[in-house]
């Protein structure tokens, strides 16, 4: 007789658990994605993390996970964890995961990839599935992962740049040196503040008291980047944008200051260095749609109302056409140093 009864009260039970868990199968449920960086080059690992928590007291006896990379995004994990987690067709890669969540607790897993070619791209949606206490009778619900990444150029080496990087080491060069007379405006009292390698020693033993120079720092090199959009082909721009993107870096790495001056949806950036400089110019160009708004010629006479002493133009163009040659030739006789000239279609022809 107990037996019974202990029977049909654990029947009682697992239906009142049953009725409760099938009112909302998502209601104490939530998801959470993460990615590493949002910012990243043709072929970086980019990991992106995921989480689904259970907030509630009953346990989720069957859940599942599902996300699809499409064929701009390529799985960078390893042979056991495609074979266990994946499945690959013609419309690109789903990611499956299938757990059971006691109450209180959390799933979480991650998965590792790059993006093809660069552009914006949306990370798509999510499918969570969940069932009821018994499960018997799962569902799905689908969502937005709610993040994008922007792949940016490529870099590239091509003659012109690895003959670029020879005339940046003379950049890096010329900006620390400091005690060439031609770059001294004149001397004052030493405040305290300056650094040691300000003091001029010889004028101090003159004097009887510390005197430090004062350089003109208008004479420190600095580059301008200058970008010739043309959307005619679209292979030579995507080459002229992994340029751009080299070309900064190794700006960067020789701690050479640089802005940036073009005719289309690169714009123009004010003379800076530094992480953040490089990262916004890099999201530009990965957001690029290669579009002109003006001709060159409209971005030199920019270059020129803005020209300081001491800098370095770089020009980099899809074509060396007519318009395009007389335009940096007439830079070229406003500024005190040959601008540099790198040209997609000579590099890769």
């Amino acid at each position: 007789m107990m037996v019974a009864v202990v029977l049909l009260l654990t029947v009682v039970i697992l239906g009142v658990v049953e009725i409760i868990s099938r009112r909302d199968y998502f209601r104490n449920l939530y998801v959470h994605f993460a990615i590493d960086t949002d910012l990243a080059e043709p072929g970086e690992v980019i990991t992106l993390r995921y989480t689904v928590r259970n907030t509630g007291i009953l346990p989720v006896m069957y859940g599942g996970l599902s996300l699809r990379l499409d064929t701009d995004f390529a799985p960078e994990e390893d042979e056991a964890f495609m074979k266990r987690y994946t499945v690959t067709d013609f419309t690109g890669v789903r990611i499956s995961h299938h757990f059971f969540l006691p109450p209180k607790r959390q799933f979480s897993g991650r998965v590792r990839f790059s993006v093809r070619r660069r552009g914006l791209y949306d990370l798509g949606r999510y499918y969570l599935e969940s069932g009821d206490f018994l499960g018997l009778s799962p569902k799905v619900r689908a969502g937005d992962v709610g993040l994008r990444i922007i792949c940016t150029a490529a870099s590239c080496d091509v003659p012109s740049i690895r003959a670029l990087g020879g005339e940046l080491g003379t950049f890096s060069v010329r900006r620390f040196l400091y005690d060439d007379p031609t770059m001294v405006q004149g001397y004052r009292d030493y405040s305290g503040r300056e650094p040691l390698k300000q003091i001029s020693w010889n004028q101090s033993a003159k004097v009887g008291r510390l005197i430090v120079r004062q350089n003109d720092y208008t004479a420190d090199h600095a580059a301008v980047v200058v970008v010739n959009i043309d959307p005619t082909s679209r292979r030579l721009m995507e080459q002229c944008l992994s340029m751009t993107s080299t070309v900064c870096r190794m700006l960067e790495q020789q701690k050479v200051p640089y802005a940036m001056q073009s005719n289309g949806d690169l714009f123009s950036l004010t003379e800076g260095l530094g992480s953040s400089h490089l990262f916004f110019i890099q999201r530009r160009i990965g957001l690029s749609g290669l579009t002109g708004y003006t001709r060159f010629s409209n971005a030199v006479d920019a270059c020129l109302r803005m020209k300081k002493p001491s800098r370095t133009y770089i020009v980099i163009t899809p074509t060396l056409d007519e318009s395009t040659q007389a335009a940096i030739h007439r830079l070229a006789g406003h500024i005190d140093r040959k601008p540099v000239v790198l040209c997609a279609e000579e590099d890769i022809a």
